[in-house]
């Protein structure tokens, strides 16, 4: 009977020794498994990376949520000691194609480790090379910091993570706020875009050509929408406070600097390119012209004030004269004012494709802007500003 009860002992204690190892035997081949993946996406062979690596990498995640910290820190090393611009840049190209195809927690996962600097982007190593691809690898890894502040909405559109902070008076105000800030996050995420231009565009690697086909398609969406949130201030410019009239105008006057830049970003692209089913939006510009048109049309009377604290020296020599008219009409009043920053913004999804021409493509034209501008001149018109109305159809 001893020998027996001492062998159901020992026999429990194995069984009960192998269950407890069980889940780290579990765990270590997860990590396992994460660690193969990444090793090959991130090869030598200038070749792209497969796709079915990468769904390899979200599946074991999503469903070993604990692992992604594992799946930063292995990406962070591999960039930090790799020496060889191809799997540097794979490496980059691995993480963009997680954060698109991620859901939405896996996102914020993503963005919460690259606070916490368990993911890194360093590349150092990179720095003070003269060759094209050290460079490129930079400009790439500039852009991913960028990206991991947008997010992709339920829409399956790009945008930017709203500011935490929200100490608004009102919903115009709070409406007006948010759509400023989407719009200068746009122009630094084309910025960052525009900076991706390889040093020598005619002889990309397969690899960098996958990696500017993704830049592309998400450059496509946030283009598209900067020109809808161009479009909700230009319409509803003259009825926004004045502070808000100055945030605005600086943005419109980087875009006469940025959108020529992006325009020919996009023309080098579609030359080096090809073969790819990429749909090149219609770049659009704001000119010099029509910025001062509509300084021009802000009306001195009728409680509205111009006042732009940026202009610049030509600007301020022609408005000298009409300062004092200015300041004796300065009455500011909000009441009745209806603007489209009164209603609530959401973005339209059309499911209409449309294909822009090289003619079409190469149209420096802000459609709507000088309509709206015509517009204005009418209303004052028919108020009886005859001398502004007239000075706004002379610049149009």
């Amino acid at each position: 009977m001893k020998v027996k009860a001492k062998l159901l002992a020992a026999l429990d204690s194995l069984k009960e020794h192998c269950t407890n190892n069980r889940p780290m035997i579990s765990n270590q081949k997860i990590l396992s498994n994460i660690e193969v993946a990444i090793i090959r996406c991130t090869d030598h062979h200038d070749v792209p990376i497969d796709d079915k690596y990468v769904h390899e990498i979200l599946f074991i995640v999503s469903n070993a949520p604990g692992s992604i910290t594992f799946l930063a820190r292995r990406m962070s090393t591999k960039l930090e000691t790799a020496r060889d611009p191809v799997v540097a840049l794979k490496t980059l190209v691995l993480l963009h194609r997680l954060l698109r195809g991620g859901d939405r927690y896996f996102e914020q996962d993503l963005r919460n480790l690259w606070a916490s600097r368990d993911l890194r982007l360093d590349l150092s190593w990179c720095e003070g090379a003269s060759d094209g691809s050290h460079t490129f690898l930079l400009n790439y890894s500039s852009f991913l910091e960028e990206r991991l502040g947008w997010i992709i909405n339920q829409a399956g559109m790009l945008e930017p993570i709203r500011p935490s902070h929200s100490n608004f008076q009102s919903y115009e105000e709070e409406a007006a706020e948010l759509i400023l800030h989407r719009l200068t996050k746009c122009q630094l995420f084309l910025d960052r875009v525009i900076g991706c231009l390889p040093v020598d565009i005619s002889c990309m690697s397969r690899v960098t050509q996958s990696s500017i086909n993704i830049i592309l398609r998400e450059s496509f969406r946030v283009y598209d929408s900067f020109c809808e949130g161009v479009q909700t201030v230009v319409s509803s410019f003259f009825d926004l406070k004045k502070s808000i009239r100055v945030l605005a105008l600086g943005i419109l006057r980087k875009a006469c600097s940025q959108t020529p830049q992006l325009h020919e970003f996009y023309e080098n692209c579609k030359r080096a390119i090809v073969g790819k089913n990429l749909d090149y939006p219609s770049v659009r510009i704001i000119t010099e012209a029509q910025i001062a048109s509509m300084e021009e049309l802000l009306p001195t009377k009728h409680n509205k004030t111009v006042s732009v604290a940026f202009e610049d020296a030509r600007l301020m020599e022609r408005s000298r004269g009409e300062e004092s008219m200015v300041k004796e009409s300065k009455v500011e009043k909000n009441e009745g004012s209806s603007t489209l920053f009164s209603q609530k913004l959401e973005t339209k999804i059309s499911t209409v494709w449309v294909e822009f021409g090289e003619e079409e493509s190469s149209t420096f034209s802000f459609v709507g802007l000088d309509d709206q501008l015509a517009a204005v001149a009418d209303d004052l018109l028919t108020e009886g500003e005859s001398s502004t109305a007239g000075k706004a159809m002379h610049l149009l």
